[in-house]
């Protein structure tokens, strides 16, 4: 992983088979963040991705291992009620046939390339347990 910055926003560059969550961990504690809007496009070897049933309040998790475009990525980093920055993406991945699929990334590994546009937050970005809906949402108060 290489990255720069500007002064206002960062770009990271994923190389072939590096893993997105571990990058992001490291990105973080260099660049010391406290939160950050994130968009990406480029390529994956293997893609997690998952579906949240509301009902239940559980994920149906997928694991694609073929080559495929990524299509969109955008999500943020934010910390959880423990304190650890967590992230909360969304993707699209399109097959060498143009059929995409998407969902809620848990992970992927780079193909060719995974390439990163990250805006920083300049104050804290928090997520809080939502009783309705189960999941850690963004705390904007």
């Amino acid at each position: 992983m290489t990255h720069s910055f500007d002064g206002y926003n960062h770009l990271i560059r994923l190389e072939m088979g590096e893993r997105l969550s571990e990058a992001l961990e490291q990105f973080a504690a260099e660049a010391k963040l406290e939160g950050a809007w994130l968009s990406g496009l480029g390529a994956a070897s293997e893609v997690m991705l998952g579906f949240y049933n509301l009902g239940p309040k559980t994920y149906k998790w997928r694991t694609f291992g073929q080559t495929m475009e990524v299509v969109s990525l955008t999500g943020n980093l934010a910390f959880d009620d423990s304190g650890k920055l967590t992230y909360h993406l969304h993707g699209v991945f399109a097959d060498d046939e143009y059929h995409t699929v998407g969902g809620h990334v848990q992970d992927l590994v780079a193909g060719a390339t995974l390439e990163l546009f990250v805006h920083r937050s300049y104050r804290p970005m928090r997520r809080r347990h939502d009783e309705a809906t189960g999941l850690p949402l963004l705390d904007l108060s």
